[in-house]
C-alpha cells in the first residue's frame, strides 16, 4: 500500500511540475518543442518553424519551442 501511494504521490507531483513548464505566454498548442543540452543554441528555424521561446528546465534539460 506504501508502494502504491508513493507512486501515485510521485505522478502528481510530476505532472504539475511539468504544467508550470508550459506557463510562458508565447508557448501555446500547436507549438513543436525540440529537446537539447542546455548549452547547445537553440536553431533559429528547424524544419521552416521559427524559434519563439527556449528554457533550459534542468541541468541536462533545455526545450526550444516553434511555432507550427
Amino acid at each position: 500500500m506504501k508502494l502504491i501511494t508513493s507512486l501515485i504521490t510521485l505522478l502528481v507531483i510530476a505532472s504539475c511540475t511539468q504544467s508550470n513548464y508550459m506557463s510562458s505566454t508565447k508557448v501555446s498548442k500547436g507549438t513543436s518543442v525540440l529537446i537539447v543540452m542546455p548549452e547547445q543554441k537553440c536553431a533559429i528555424k528547424d524544419n521552416g518553424r521559427k524559434l519563439i521561446d527556449e528554457k533550459i528546465l534542468h541541468p541536462a534539460h533545455k526545450e526550444c519551442y516553434y511555432n507550427k
